[in-house]
C-alpha cells in the first residue's frame, strides 16, 4: 500500500474540498481569546490546537489537547467550515482566506468574533487512513464505559502501538528531525536506537485515562512489557534515521502482540 505524502503545491489548482484536507496547526488568535484557545490555565502550559481534515469528511480536532472526532463540510455559499462532533457539539468557522499552507478564519465566541490563523506544511497523505491522527487510528484513546476483557485490553494496546508506528512513519516522511510528543498519551521511553517503557509509577496520567481504570491500564502495560522483554526485536541494519528505525520496530511489536 502506498502510504507516501504528496505535496499539494505540485497541483496547479485544487478544489477547496481537496486543498483543505491537511493537518492545520493553530498559530495565532485574537488577543482577547488567545489564552482561551492557546493556553492551558490548569497546567500553565501552551496548548497546541490542531485541525486534521480528511477527504472522507472525517475530522480530528486537537489531537494534542482535548481530542474530538467528527465530520466536516463546507457551505460554499456562506464560506463556512462546519464541524459536527461525535459528542453532539458543533463548531463553525467563516473562511476569510485559504492558501495551500495558510488558512485564516473567524469564529464567534460568545458575543465576540475572533480571528484565528492556521498553517500547514502543504503535504497530504495519499491514503488518508494511514495518517496517525485519522479518527479510526485514535479510538484506543477513548475511555471505555465499562471494564474490559483481557482481549479488549490487548486490542487497545495494539491500537496504541499502531498509532505510534504511523506517527513515526509520518514524521519520517515529512522529514522531521525533532519530533514533538506534546499532549499525546504515551507509555514509551524513546531512545536513539532503542525503545523501552516508562517506569510504572511515572506513567502518564493521560495514557492511563485511555483505559477504564488504572488496573486495566497496568494490565495493558504488563502485556507490552512482557513482549518487549521476551522477544528479540530485529533492528534495521541500515536505517536512514532513528525515526524510521523506531517506526519499523513498533510495527514488529504490533505484529507480535
Amino acid at each position: 500500500m502506498d502510504t507516501a505524502l504528496v505535496s499539494l503545491k505540485s497541483f496547479s489548482a485544487l478544489p477547496l474540498n481537496e486543498a483543505i484536507c491537511q493537518l492545520w496547526k493553530m498559530d495565532d488568535a485574537g488577543q482577547k481569546h488567545w489564552n482561551e484557545l492557546l493556553w492551558d490555565s490548569l497546567t500553565n502550559k501552551r496548548k497546541f490546537p490542531e485541525l486534521a481534515l480528511y477527504n472522507d469528511f472525517s475530522v480530528t480536532e486537537n489531537a494534542r489537547c482535548t481530542v474530538k472526532f467528527g465530520k466536516w463540510k463546507i457551505d460554499k455559499k456562506h464560506r463556512l467550515l462546519l464541524l459536527s462532533f461525535t459528542d453532539g457539539t458543533n463548531k463553525s468557522y467563516f473562511i476569510e482566506k485559504i492558501l495551500l499552507q495558510k488558512m485564516v478564519v473567524t469564529q464567534e465566541i460568545g458575543d465576540d468574533e475572533v480571528t484565528i490563523s492556521f498553517s500547514s506544511d502543504g503535504l497530504a497523505r495519499k491514503q488518508f487512513s494511514d495518517d496517525p491522527f485519522y479518527p479510526a487510528n485514535n479510538q484506543w484513546r477513548i475511555r471505555p464505559s465499562a471494564p474490559e476483557t483481557d482481549e479488549q485490553i490487548l486490542n487497545r494496546m495494539k491500537q496504541c502501538v499502531h498509532f505510534y508506528s504511523l506517527f513515526f512513519q509520518d514524521n519520517h516522511q515529512r522529514q522531521e528531525t525533532d519530533i514533538s510528543f506534546i499532549g499525546l498519551p504515551n507509555c514509551f521511553q524513546w531512545y536513539n536506537g532503542g525503545i523501552g517503557l516508562i517506569d510504572k509509577p511515572d506513567l502518564d496520567e493521560k495514557w492511563i485515562d485511555c483505559f477504564y481504570s488504572e488496573k486495566d491500564a497496568f494490565k495493558g502495560y504488563e502485556m507490552l512489557k512482557q513482549l518487549i522483554e521476551r522477544h528479540e526485536l530485529k533492528w534495521p541494519e541500515n536505517p536512514t534515521s532513528w525515526i524510521e528505525e523506531t517506526h519499523e520496530i513498533l510495527d514488529q511489536i504490533h505484529d507480535k502482540l
